[in-house]
C-alpha cells in the first residue's frame, strides 16, 4: 500500500463528486473561484464549510484504517472505524475515528480495546475546482 499521496487526493474529490456538490468540498473566493483552502494572503470575505470538513474525515480516516489493516497481521486484533465505548464515554455521539480492538465490533468494552487513535488529516495540495470543465 502507497502513503498518502496527491492521487488520493484527487480520488477523494473524483468519488465525492456522486454524493456531494462542488459547493461543499470548495470554497468560494469574491472573485469566484472554488479552493479547497483559502490562499495564503485572501484578505477576501471567508467562510467554513463544516461539511467538507466531515467529508474529509470519513475520507481519511478509511484511508487510515486501510493503511492499518495493511500493517496489522494478527488475526486476534481488528480495526474498527467509529467505534464506541460506552462504559468509558465514547459513544455513538462522539465515536473513536479508529480503535485496534480483540473484538470485530463497534460498540466494544474497555478491555476489548488496545488503541484508540484520533485522526488529524486532511488535504496537502490547494485544489481548485473549474465549474466549466467539473
Amino acid at each position: 500500500m502507497r502513503l498518502w499521496n496527491k492521487n488520493h487526493e484527487k480520488l477523494f474529490f473524483d468519488k465525492s463528486k456522486n454524493f456531494a456538490s462542488h459547493e461543499q468540498l470548495f470554497y468560494r473566493t469574491d472573485d469566484g473561484r472554488y479552493v479547497s483552502y483559502w490562499p495564503k494572503g485572501y484578505s477576501g470575505s471567508k467562510s467554513t464549510l463544516q461539511a467538507r470538513n466531515s467529508l474529509i474525515g470519513n475520507y481519511t480516516e478509511k484511508w487510515v484504517c486501510d493503511l492499518l489493516n495493511y500493517i496489522l497481521q494478527d488475526e486476534g486484533l481488528f480495526v474498527i472505524q467509529q467505534a464506541q465505548i460506552p462504559s468509558i464515554g465514547i459513544t455513538h455521539k462522539s465515536p473513536a475515528d479508529i480503535v485496534i480492538s480483540r473484538e470485530n465490533k463497534k460498540v466494544l468494552m474497555p478491555d476489548d480495546v488496545k488503541l484508540i487513535f484520533e485522526v488529524k488529516m486532511s488535504l496537502v495540495w490547494n485544489w481548485q475546482y473549474d465549474e466549466a470543465t467539473g
